[in-house]
């Protein structure tokens, strides 16, 4: 980790799940330590410290505050103008807004999928001098490149489409954990879905192409087993430990002890 980067103080002002999650998971991959923030009060509760952050994600913001006063408004007075914000809008509801308070903000269209999100917050670290790092996300030799979509395992290269990508990256971010349906689409887009609405609906599909893509049936030592009416669960099994040399060694069949004998 660059120790330059581990100084920085990052902020994220989200106010649903998916949103937070992907500017988190984003942060940290690019060694960012976030400061999350799941309310208007939360942040204002730092006080002057506030004023004292590198930069800020925000995330499906409501119109206004609990006063009524208009939310970006709100956030700029309190951590003044210098701090860098960059608003997202993920959530197709009209109670997220997505607007600037300053021509110093930066906003951007609404980003669909996670690798959208990852491609416009490493421009805009770029773009303020910030540092970013290799955009890959790795578990064991499993590595996700969001970029491009693709997942690089055993010399192979899976490129997947944006629905599977996401699907797969959650399942991997809760590795051992069941996650039901609902949690799934959580984190997917909603509203008007086009080509992909479908698969969105079907999530049984798509964990169905995730798991022959990426080769989940425990060959290499993952497995994506399916709980009916439960949900999906990843699990990386562990790998059997070799043979203990101070082990004796195995009898054989002709050198089995003889069960011994019950009396009645």
């Amino acid at each position: 980790m660059s120790r330059f980067a581990a100084k920085r103080r990052a902020g994220v002002l989200a106010y649903t799940l998916r949103a937070r999650e992907y500017m988190r998971r984003t942060l940290r991959a690019q060694r960012y330590a976030p400061l999350v923030f799941t309310s208007l009060e939360e942040l204002t509760a730092m006080g002057t410290g506030a004023r004292t952050l590198d930069m800020l994600l925000l995330g499906d913001m409501p119109e206004s505050d609990s006063q009524g006063q208009p939310m970006l408004a709100a956030i700029r007075g309190i951590v003044g103008s210098d701090v860098p914000v960059l608003g997202l809008k993920l959530q197709n509801d009209p109670r997220f807004i997505l607007q600037r308070a300053s021509t110093d903000d930066d906003f951007t269209v609404a980003p669909r999928f996670f690798s959208d999100l990852y491609r416009v917050i490493l421009s805009f670290l770029d773009a303020h001098g910030f540092e970013s790092s290799s955009p890959l996300l790795s578990w064991g030799d499993y590595a996700f490149d969001p970029l491009r979509r693709s997942v690089n395992f055993a010399r192979r290269q899976a490129r997947l489409d944006p629905v599977a990508f996401d699907v797969a990256l959650e399942l991997f971010f809760n590795v051992h954990r069941t996650l039901t349906r609902k949690a799934l689409r959580l984190m997917l887009p909603t509203g008007e879905q086009g080509q992909t609405g479908y698969r969105i609906d079907n999530i049984g599909s798509v964990i169905k192409d995730v798991r022959s893509a990426l080769h989940l049936r425990g060959s290499r030592g993952w497995s994506l087993e399916t709980f009916p009416h439960a949900g999906y669960r990843l699990t990386r099994m562990a790998p059997s430990p070799p043979p203990s040399p101070l082990a004796p060694a195995p009898l054989s069949h002709f050198q089995q002890p003889t069960p011994s004998l019950q009396l009645n």
